[in-house]
């Protein structure tokens, strides 16, 4: 593996469920910011957007059901972690052919789209 490393994720709600995942990440020898990059990968996890739309109401004070929303937690947890260690495969692929610093960004979307780079999974 190589020397880049991740330093910094942003999620960013585009108005709906539906999210940006982004991670800036930089080789430890050098001092350049990361730039702005596309997007790289689509991915449609279900169970992550449920979750995150929950975090979402919550932070904006909209009401949310707490029991039902636990419930479902604990009824989609494999679910939800297997949609997470996708994410995570994603990322670790992307970083693993850096060598320079820079930012890798995953559109989450709850709907069937299709992606951008080949899946890992």
């Amino acid at each position: 593996m190589n020397n880049v490393k991740p330093f910094k994720i942003v999620i960013e709600w585009s108005g709906t469920e539906d999210f940006y995942f982004s991670c800036d990440y930089k080789h430890p020898d050098l001092a350049t910011p990361p730039q702005k990059s596309q997007i790289n990968a689509i991915r449609s996890l279900p169970f992550m957007t449920q979750a995150m739309g929950n975090v979402f109401r919550k932070l904006r004070k909209e009401h949310i059901s707490f029991p039902f929303f636990l419930v479902t937690l604990a009824f989609n947890h494999r679910d939800l972690l297997h949609e997470i260690d996708q994410l995570l495969l994603l990322l670790h692929h992307h970083l693993e052919k850096e060598k320079d610093s820079g930012t890798f960004s995953c559109f989450i979307t709850s709907s069937q789209t299709a992606s951008l780079s080949p899946s890992h999974e």
